[in-house]
């Protein structure tokens, strides 16, 4: 939250011109003024750096709180699918409008009072993988940015069989994460955000949850080719690293052709992997990514290279999206050359001043 400071530029709370207007005030009467605003400037410069302190502090409380917690949720894998970054790079994905990759995309513009947002995600019968992202977001008239948002991911189709085939019934893989998020622009070219999950996993009788803190941020309009560069963590839960594999992702564009945002060629360069893991069960992407829109199409289109312990393979990921006034849709499609079947995505957000 900012410190608001009601009426002039003095920044001590009087209305515009009061006192100041008076030409003929005597001259200690000034001073005083003068001294008042000092003290209102200062007082703000305050209140922002005791945030900012309040902030850290309640991060490390938080980390101290999430470190004493030491048991593995299940099917943390699912959450290796990019649920809601429809073609985008995950850093830079604002599509459903949850941040959920990167807590900084979820800030919204001035000209955006509130944006809802829902994601789906489906694989073929080989992985069998389905997701479902809803999330709210409001901008405050202080410029801060909350929101709200409910991921489910899942795998169907799993039965239970013991000495024959004869099925015993269905075996449950889920997880569910529930995310509330904070963010805002810091700087005319810097936006940041935070975001405090619960992720519950369960695995056959095997039910387990946690809690996790991550940070993110994105710099755009930057005066070289108006460049885009974005940083985001996902998953982290303090001194649990082997078994969450917390995310670290990362991308960064520039436009190539065109004079604005309504016309434009981006490429860059996108890619993600896990700070700390076992090495089987890890894995790392890295690619080149590009973007061409022209009025209300927008087209993605990204090559990422994964390793994925001693496997290496090529996905490619395509997307369109149309964008209206008051809302957007986007699908989305990924393929890799290991045999498996396509990855499609589907997603849709809507806005209001």
């Amino acid at each position: 939250m900012r410190a608001g400071v009601r009426s002039s530029a003095t920044g001590n709370g009087y209305p515009e011109g009061e006192h100041l207007s008076q030409a003929n005030a005597p001259a200690e009467h000034a001073e005083a003024i003068s001294l008042l605003a000092a003290y209102g400037s200062f007082m703000v410069k305050c209140m922002r750096r005791k945030l900012l302190c309040g902030l850290a502090t309640g991060l490390g409380i938080f980390g101290c709180s999430v470190a004493a917690d030491s048991q593995p949720v299940p099917a943390r894998d699912l959450w290796d699918f990019p649920l809601g970054a429809v073609g985008a790079p995950a850093a830079l994905s604002s599509e459903a409008g949850v941040g959920l990759w990167n807590p900084a995309t979820m800030a919204l513009s001035a000209d955006r009072r509130w944006q809802a947002g829902v994601a789906s995600l489906s694989t073929g019968a080989e992985q069998g993988v389905e997701g479902q992202l809803v999330g709210l977001a409001y901008r405050r008239r202080s410029g801060t940015s909350v929101g709200l948002s409910l991921g489910r991911a899942a795998v169907g189709g799993l039965v239970q069989t013991d000495t024959d085939p004869q099925s015993l019934g269905t075996l449950p893989y889920e997880s569910w994460l529930v995310s509330a998020t904070v963010a805002r622009r810091v700087l005319p070219w810097l936006t940041a955000g935070a975001a405090a999950r619960w992720r519950q996993g369960r695995a056959e009788r095997d039910v387990e949850s946690a809690l996790a803190a991550d940070v993110g941020v994105v710099a755009d309009s930057l005066p070289w080719r108006d460049a885009r560069v974005a940083v985001g963590s996902f998953l982290w839960r303090p001194g649990r690293e082997p078994e969450d594999r917390p995310l670290i992702t990362a991308a960064a564009d520039v436009r190539i052709a065109g004079s604005g945002t309504l016309r434009e060629v981006r490429l860059g360069l996108a890619g993600q992997g896990a700070t700390r893991g076992q090495r089987t069960r890890t894995s790392r992407e890295l690619g080149p990514i590009a973007s061409g829109r022209l009025g209300p199409i927008e087209a993605r289109v990204a090559l990422p290279f994964v390793r994925s312990g001693d496997q290496r393979l090529t996905r490619a990921r395509f997307a369109l999206q149309l964008h209206l006034s008051r809302f957007v849709v986007g699908v989305g499609r990924e393929d890799a050359n290991v045999g498996l079947g396509p990855l499609y995505q589907f997603t849709f957000s809507s806005f209001g001043q």
